[in-house]
């Protein structure tokens, strides 16, 4: 890969932002009386999230949990070590599923509020497999995840009018994605959605799987925060980059790459508490940060490489988020245009 693509301002600041000791960016103040939802919270940093939400005082938390067991015991190890009960509530969350995706929206929508929307649950597999007809990396990490997102905005917005605040949708990016620039290059002018579900083209490039379709979401969330203003929606869409952390991510990846992922956690990674600290910033984060690629809790847009940013980027963000759209009006009719009108 040529310089120029390369992420050069993301990578100088990577290891000393690493060794940060990153500031809670939420006080008890900040979340009385709130109610957050944070998915993928039985584990890792989503856990440590839920936590501190819980510890500052939030009025309800909601868990989104794919195993029942471990929402259970998610739910009794939050309330042990906070001392707080009846704070958090379990709901099931497959994000392998549409339906599941859809029977957790419906379940917001019960809600007389909703603060924060924390989506922080994905997936790293360590072979190709299909999930509601497209690679399941593609399934997981993006369409499910703009599908609750999208499902879940008018509360968002409701919760906006109604208690007069500013609710935020946070979305995780990562790092890794700004590394991409020769797998977009291959990607066709148009259908990239349908393309990647081409294991013949793409199953050679499996390893980079996850972090494409981290820059899918990007690239979703960027377009999405340009569309909906929060002065139109009242809506903060804050897009983190949680960093290199501590966590069961790459459980089932194989046995050369968790060698290498282990590596590289005990070299530099983040515990799940500190990088959860990044996702408390994101729920923190206001207007300013509306669109903007947040890592080591600031705002950094000058870590996005120009292949990004500059007018072919824009066109494929623009391209990835109209195929988004027209594939999430088939598995849910409305759930797009109830948010961003044609």
């Amino acid at each position: 890969m040529g310089a120029s693509t390369r992420p050069e301002k993301a990578l100088a600041d990577f290891a000393p932002n690493q060794k940060k000791d990153l500031p809670i960016a939420l006080k008890p103040q900040d979340c009385k009386g709130k109610t957050y939802i944070v998915t993928g919270a039985t584990g890792g940093i989503g856990y440590e999230a839920a936590k501190h939400l819980v510890r500052l005082g939030a009025a309800k938390v909601v868990v989104g949990a794919r195993n029942a067991e471990s929402g259970k015991s998610a739910k009794a190890a939050i309330e042990t070590e906070t001392g707080r009960k009846d704070v958090v509530e379990v709901w099931p969350l497959d994000l392998a599923s549409y339906g599941s995706v859809k029977a957790f929206a419906r379940k917001v929508e019960g809600l007389d509020r909703v603060d924060a929307l924390l989506l922080n649950a994905g997936a790293s597999m360590a072979a190709w497999d299909v999930k509601e007809g497209n690679e399941s990396h593609v399934t997981v990490n993006f369409v499910s995840n703009h599908l609750l997102a999208l499902l879940a905005f008018p509360c968002l917005r409701a919760s906006a009018r109604k208690h007069g605040v500013k609710p935020r949708l946070v979305l995780v990016g990562s790092m890794g994605a700004f590394f991409l620039a020769d797998q977009v290059k291959r990607f066709p002018k148009e259908g990239i959605l349908d393309d990647l579900n081409n294991k013949e083209k793409w199953q050679g490039d499996f390893n980079n799987r996850y972090v494409l379709t981290k820059l899918l979401e990007q690239f979703a969330a960027r377009e999405l925060a340009s569309l909906v203003p929060v002065s139109e929606a009242g809506v903060v869409v804050n897009l983190v980059d949680p960093g290199l952390c501590k966590t069961g991510l790459t459980r089932d990846l194989s046995v050369l790459q968790r060698a290498k992922a282990w590596l590289a956690r005990a070299a530099l990674g983040r515990t799940p508490e500190m990088g959860s600290r990044t996702l408390i910033h994101g729920i923190a984060a206001g207007e300013e940060a509306h669109g903007k690629y947040l890592t080591s809790c600031e705002i950094r847009e000058d870590h996005l490489p120009d292949w990004m940013t500059n007018e072919s980027g824009k066109a494929v963000q623009k391209q990835v988020w109209r195929e988004l759209v027209e594939k999430l009006e088939k598995i849910q009719p409305g759930a797009a245009t109830a948010v961003v009108p044609n």
